[in-house]
């Protein structure tokens, strides 16, 4: 079975259509189909339709024999095996790509809401360094075994990481965007180790090139390891190692201060972002999570509370609560949202959402959406558990009251 033969275009259909499906039971919205193609369409229903098509392409190029076929042609079988290779991967991305499409039709037909064209992009671009890593291991072990069973052994791997993802340092899943570097190299470490032993095995003519695929193997592998490893040492992932600046954000607690606990976090832009910079404005602050449909009203609330009134007197600000950290900067250009999102860079899996990130636990966060409003002086004005249901004309007049609210002489 190949993605080129009748099951795999059979295969191909249903996955298109179980991704139409999900999307379609959710909002109708393109934000949300786009987020559900890179998260659910693309690892989870894609990625084992191509571990066994992508197999049994390995295993059908093994059985031809290339090395023999080719060997009267001017280039050696291993460079025609890279060729095969590339078009596996190439036919991969492509039924991502209408994959992709079919997550977005249910907000056009249910909805008539067109999706912006950074949509299906920062999908694709979410989605295709998991894909090839996934379809490079699986074509690799297959090539090197002469077994179409070594694709159980990724399948298995593929099943753990996704299932049980959650519970393990986020440097181990591949399918989060900040560990692309990472799983890129190893994937291509992959790819030219396996040239490299099968240029070995056929006794292909030298070249000064060629001779190098095994050195080109090592490298990528060590760049690889030594990303994993820079990302473990310096980020914020509890099982690994904690970040001292994300200790401090959870350290706060409302309970002890009458003032909104501050953060100096990543915004959409990639520049720190602190609450210090709102000082003197009233302050809306909207804890979201892309796993939340609900989360999408929220920003739409903090989009017309942000037109509504003056940028010098209500600052609005967006916290998103996910392990990939590329959601928040990705939402922000294709809502075109003008107003600071950032990223709450230690989030983490927990069994509650007040402590699944270190900010979440310092503000108390039980569940999200989640809007806090506070005064010019940064102190809650607004209860925040009624506050998260409310609708637009709520919490307008509680941005009123708290712009009425008096400032203490003296802010500490």
């Amino acid at each position: 079975m190949t993605l080129r033969g009748r099951a795999g275009w059979v295969g191909g259909i249903a996955a298109c259509a179980l991704a139409f499906a999900d999307a379609a039971l959710r909002p109708h919205l393109p934000l949300v189909g786009g987020f559900r193609a890179s998260t659910f369409g693309g690892p989870l229903i894609l990625t084992p339709f191509a571990i066994v098509f992508i197999a049994g392409a390995a295993r059908r190029d093994e059985a031809l024999a290339a090395a023999e076929v080719v060997g009267s042609r001017p280039f050696p079988g291993y460079r025609l095996s890279l060729a095969r290779m590339l078009g596996q991967f190439g036919l991969t991305l492509l039924l991502y790509a209408i994959l992709i499409v079919c997550s977005l039709l249910p907000s056009l037909v249910f909805a008539g809401k067109f999706a912006s064209p950074l949509t299906p992009i920062h999908a694709f671009a979410r989605g295709i360094v998991p894909l090839l890593y996934i379809a490079a291991l699986t074509y690799c072990a297959v090539a090197l075994a002469r077994n179409a069973l070594a694709a159980a052994v990724v399948a298995v791997y593929w099943l753990f990481i996704q299932l049980w993802g959650d519970f393990l340092a986020r440097i181990f899943n591949f399918a989060l965007t900040q560990n692309w570097p990472t799983y890129a190299a190893v994937g291509l470490a992959a790819v030219l180790g396996t040239l490299a032993i099968q240029r070995r095995l056929e006794r292909a003519p030298g070249g000064r090139w060629p001779a190098l695929l095994p050195v080109a193997a090592v490298v990528m592998l060590l760049l690889g390891v030594g990303d994993a490893w820079q990302r473990t040492a310096h980020g914020h992932d509890k099982p690994l190692h904690q970040d001292a600046l994300m200790l401090e954000m959870a350290a706060q607690h409302p309970d002890g201060s009458p003032r909104m606990p501050g953060f100096w976090l990543p915004d959409q832009h990639g520049r720190g972002f602190s609450l210090s910079q709102t000082n003197g404005r009233v302050l809306v602050v909207c804890f979201w999570s892309p796993h939340r449909p609900g989360s999408a009203t929220a920003l739409e609330m903090l989009r017309t509370l942000s037109a509504e009134f003056p940028a010098d007197q209500v600052a609005c600000v967006a916290v998103c609560l996910s392990n990939d950290h590329a959601i928040s900067a990705h939402v922000a250009s294709e809502g075109r949202y003008r107003f600071p999102m950032v990223t709450d860079v230690g989030t983490h899996y927990a069994g509650r959402v007040e402590g699944c990130s270190p900010i979440a636990e310092a503000c108390l966060v039980t569940d999200v959406p989640r809007l806090f409003v506070t005064d010019r002086a940064r102190r809650v004005v607004a209860d925040p558990g009624n506050i998260s249901g409310a609708t637009i004309d709520q919490v307008r007049a509680t941005v009123r009251q708290a712009l009425a609210t008096p400032v203490p002489p003296v802010i500490d």
